[in-house]
């Protein structure tokens, strides 16, 4: 699943508009496959994904406080998430996962925001994930999610 599709699928299922949610995505150019080698079903895949993201209300774009958070959700009562997303790619999933990792942490801004890694359903994600310790997902208020199409 491409990093696009897991961001459909997660704001479907986790952060829909329809029940208040106020969500921004960052999508970059090769997330909809211009520049560089993609697989052949890359841009169909990212444009079906994208439309659907546009179809919920979703806002993307580049968030006014969180710069290129993958994904900047809201909700009244529920509060602000900040999540990076991952899939598959040429990169290696360890390597994605640190650099997900990464970008959490320099985001993280003292408040008290839920931090989100998202990743395809897979068995070498989850495996990759797994590896994060509980103590400092704990420490960080972070959560790694596996996302799919289906709930």
């Amino acid at each position: 699943m491409y990093q696009l599709e897991v961001k459909r699928w997660l704001v479907q299922y986790f952060f829909p508009p329809s029940k208040g949610w106020k969500v921004c995505v960052d999508v970059d150019a090769m997330e909809r496959a211009k520049g560089g080698k993609h697989p052949p079903d890359k841009a169909d895949k990212a444009r079906i994904a994208e439309d659907a993201l546009v179809d919920m209300s979703v806002t993307i774009g580049i968030n006014r406080d969180y710069r290129r958070a993958d994904i900047v959700a809201k909700h009244p009562e529920k509060g602000r998430f900040i999540i990076e997303v991952e899939g598959d790619s040429s990169k290696q999933k360890e390597q994605a996962m640190y650099s997900a990792l990464g970008q959490l942490l320099l985001m993280m801004d003292g408040k008290k925001h839920t931090y989100i890694l998202a990743v395809p359903d897979d068995e070498k994600w989850e495996t990759v994930v797994r590896r994060v310790p509980a103590y400092a997902m704990t420490a960080l208020n972070l959560s790694c999610v596996l996302v799919s199409e289906h709930v």
